[in-house]
C-alpha cells in the first residue's frame, strides 16, 4: 500500500535528470496520491456498490498494481497520472481495511491493526532502500524499481480473486450516509483534524526530500535512502506499542506537544549538524512520526461517542489533513528553487512543528465532542 508513494522520494534526482521537471513538478507526483487520500472518503458511498469489503480490496489492488505497471511503462504525463489512481486505491484500502479486521477478527482488531501497518511500514521501507540500486542495475533505469512491487500486487490481487471465488456473499461494504456537519463548527474538531494534517506536512514534506537532502550534504544517493529505509524501519518497529501505549491513556495533551517538540528539534538539528550525526535526528523524528500518526488517528476515536460520529469525525481529519499534507512537499520544493538552499526549505517544516506543539496540546484533550446541538 504505501511503495508506491515512498518510492518516488529516492528516485526524485534521477527522474529530475532525465525529464528536467522542477522541484515543484517533481513534489507534486507525491502530492497527487496525497490529494487523493483527502477526496476519496467521500467516494466511499459510491466504492461500496462493488460489493463486500472482500471485493472492495481485491478491485482497490488490482488498481493499485495497474497504476505502479502504467507508471513504469508510460511516458511523464502517465507518471502524473498514475500518481492520482494510485493514491485512489490507497486511500480505499485504507478505509476498507479496518472495516474487514471488524469483520473478521473483531476481538483481535487492536494487534492485527497494529502489525499491518507495522507490515506497512517495513515493506515501504524495503521499496526505498532497493529503488536506487535497482535502478543502476540495468539499462532499464529507475523503471525496473517498480518491478517487485508489480509482482507482489499481481500475486495479491490474484488471491484475492480466487479468495472472492469461493465466498458466496452479495453483501455491501457498511458506509454510512450521514456526515455530521456540526462538526464543522466545533474547534475541538478542528483541533484533532489540524493535528493530523500538521503532522502529515511535516512527514511528507521531509520524507519526499530527505533523500535529495542528504546527497547535497555529502551522502551518496544509495546510501542515502539505504539509511533512511534503516530510520523508517526502526520508526516502524516502535510504531506497533503506540495503540497499545495509547489505549491506557485518556489525556493525549502533555504526550503531543512532547512529540511535536521532538519533531521541531530533530529537524532544527538538520540544519545545524552535519555528516552521520544526521542519521540520529532522522532517526528520533522517525520515532516521534511513529506516535504521531496513529495517536492522530485514536484521537478520532477517544474524543467521539458513537460510531457514526468517530466516522464523521476520522472523514474530516482525514480529508483536511491530507489536503494540508499534499500542500507540504510542492512548498518546501518551491523553497527550495527560489532560494537554492535546503536549510532554508527546512525552515518551513520546522515553523509547521512550532504551531503543532500548540495544536497538540488542544487535541489531545480527554473532554469528548459531543455534537446534535450539544457543547463539545
Amino acid at each position: 500500500m504505501r511503495t508506491g508513494i515512498t518510492i518516488l522520494g529516492p528516485l526524485i534526482p534521477i527522474l529530475k535528470e532525465q525529464y528536467h521537471l522542477s522541484s515543484f513538478l517533481l513534489s507534486f507526483l507525491t502530492s497527487l496520491s496525497i490529494l487523493a487520500f483527502a477526496g476519496s472518503a467521500f467516494l466511499m458511498p459510491l466504492v461500496a456498490k462493488i460489493g463486500g469489503t472482500n471485493r472492495v480490496i481485491a478491485a482497490a489492488l488490482i488498481v493499485l498494481t495497474a497504476s505502479i505497471f502504467i507508471r513504469a511503462v508510460g511516458n511523464v504525463l502517465l507518471l502524473f497520472f498514475a500518481s492520482l489512481t494510485l493514491g485512489i486505491a490507497i486511500a480505499v484500502l485504507n478505509f476498507s481495511l479496518p472495516v474487514w479486521v471488524k469483520e473478521n477478527v473483531p476481538k483481535h482488531s487492536g494487534l492485527i491493526t497494529g502489525i499491518y501497518i507495522t507490515i506497512m511500514g517495513i515493506f515501504a521501507n524495503i521499496a526505498v532502500a532497493v529503488a536506487v540500486p535497482l535502478a543502476h542495475a540495468t539499462s532499464w533505469g529507475w523503471r525496473l524499481s517498480m518491478v517487485p512491487w508489480i509482482v507482489l500486487g499481481t500475486i495479491s490481487s490474484i488471491w484475492w480473486i480466487l479468495r472472492n471465488s469461493k465466498i458466496s456473499s452479495d453483501s455491501h461494504l457498511p458506509v454510512a450516509t450521514k456526515f455530521h456537519k456540526e462538526l464543522l463548527h466545533k474547534p475541538a474538531a478542528w483541533s484533532i483534524a489540524l493535528f493530523f494534517g500538521f503532522q502529515a506536512m511535516m512527514g511528507y514534506g521531509s520524507s519526499t526530500w530527505l533523500p535529495t537532502i542528504l546527497v547535497s550534504k555529502g551522502f551518496t544517493l544509495s546510501n542515502a535512502s539505504l539509511w533512511l529505509s534503516i530510520a523508517g524501519f526502526s520508526g516502524s518497529v516502535v510504531g506497533i506499542g503506540a495503540p497499545y501505549f495509547a489505549s491506557k491513556l485518556r489525556d493525549f495533551r502533555i504526550l503531543l506537544s512532547v512529540i511535536a517538540i521532538i519533531l521541531t528539534l530533530s529537524f532544527t538539528a538538520m540544519i545545524f549538524d552535519h555528516g552521520w550525526h544526521l542519521i540520529i535526528w532522522i532517526l528520533i523524528s522517525n520515532f516521534a512520526f511513529s506516535f504521531a500518526f496513529p495517536l492522530s488517528l485514536v484521537l478520532t476515536v477517544t474524543r467521539s461517542v458513537e460510531a457514526a460520529e468517530t466516522r464523521s469525525l476520522s472523514i474530516m481529519a482525514q480529508s483536511i489533513g491530507y489536503t494540508l499534507a499534499a500542500l507540504a512537499p510542492g512548498a518546501v520544493g518551491g523553497i527550495f528553487d527560489i532560494s537554492h538552499s535546503w536549510n532554508t526549505a527546512l525552515l518551513f517544516v520546522i515553523g509547521i512543528g512550532i504551531v503543532l506543539i500548540g495544536i497538540g496540546y488542544f487535541a489531545g484533550s480527554p473532554e469528548k465532542i459531543i455534537i446534535h446541538g450539544q457543547k463539545s
